[in-house]
């Protein structure tokens, strides 16, 4: 098999990263400004909801104001769904998006909802989507906040990053999630990882799962890996990708580790990658579950 092939001659300079033995509770802080700044942004949003309500939806509409400048803007919907503030295009205010998708199928007005909706009562959705006067979709970021008006109406305040940047804070989160599902649902969330459009896969970024014997289960960008055990692919530096990230995953419960890996559209040519992984136990079998970054 061509990937196959590329993968055993694929290059991993495997090291610890620094935080090696991350907390799961404890929140990585974002290494970009512009990441740092958008959610500074729907944070005073969320607050100027929550303290004046409904009286500032005309400023978040203002075109060239505090709240919409450019192809940054803020949205207001509430957790049904339903669109209250969508300043590129007024016309198209007052429309229930819960069944909105992206280019690609992605579920993501559920998404939005489900994260506003969430115990930490925000989130981050990544998806395809137009700026405002554009027709073709890039990849974009928007964190999501809940807002609880004056009124007691409650709200859901987005903003996003078009081509943002990511974030190893965006994979703790994949994988955070990724566990909770597997958790809840067993080797049966095995289909949903695999989806392209859930939310673990997006940009060139996925959710992989190894179990720690080193068979891997799911690997929905290299399917044609799944069920091989994998402990024995190298990289150019003749380290063993799998033995060291299971190794770290086994001792310490999660961490970091760096390698050469191809990307899903380039199976041929090994880029490095840093990858977060965590081991969690499934019908009472560890395994590993990690996503990376491409640098």
């Amino acid at each position: 098999m061509k990937v196959l092939r590329g993968i055993r001659s694929a290059a991993l300079l495997l090291f610890i990263w620094t935080a090696v033995n991350l907390a799961a509770a404890e929140p990585v802080a974002y290494e970009h400004k512009e990441t740092r700044d958008l959610v500074a942004f729907v944070q005073a949003a969320a607050d100027a909801v929550a303290k004046e309500g409904e009286a500032v939806f005309p400023a978040f509409r203002q075109k060239g104001g505090k709240w919409f400048r450019g192809d940054r803007y803020i949205f207001v919907w509430d957790l049904k769904g339903n669109r209250y503030v969508y300043p590129p295009d007024l016309a198209h205010e007052k429309r229930n998006l819960i069944g909105l998708t992206d280019v690609g199928g992605k579920p993501i007005g559920r998404m939005i909802v489900d994260a506003a909706a969430s115990k930490a009562g925000r989130g981050w959705v990544h998806y395809q989507w137009n700026r405002p006067g554009e027709t073709a979709p890039i990849w974009k970021s928007t964190y999501i906040m809940r807002s609880t008006a004056p009124s007691g109406k409650v709200y859901l305040v987005g903003s996003g990053n078009y081509k943002s940047v990511m974030e190893k804070a965006f994979l703790v989160d994949e994988v955070n999630a990724a566990v909770a599902l597997l958790q809840k649902e067993g080797k049966a969330a095995f289909k949903t990882l695999r989806d392209k459009k859930s939310r673990f896969y997006f940009h060139d970024t996925y959710v992989f799962v190894t179990s720690a014997s080193g068979v891997e289960l799911v690997n929905p960008a290299f399917p044609g890996i799944e069920g091989r055990n994998v402990l024995t692919i190298t990289d150019i530096k003749e380290k063993a990708i799998a033995r060291e990230y299971i190794d770290l995953a086994m001792l310490k419960g999660e961490g970091w580790v760096s390698y050469y890996w191809p990307r899903p559209q380039a199976p041929q040519i090994p880029v490095q990658k840093i990858t977060y992984v965590k081991k969690v136990v499934v019908e009472g079998e560890p395994l590993i579950v990690g996503a990376g970054v491409y640098e």
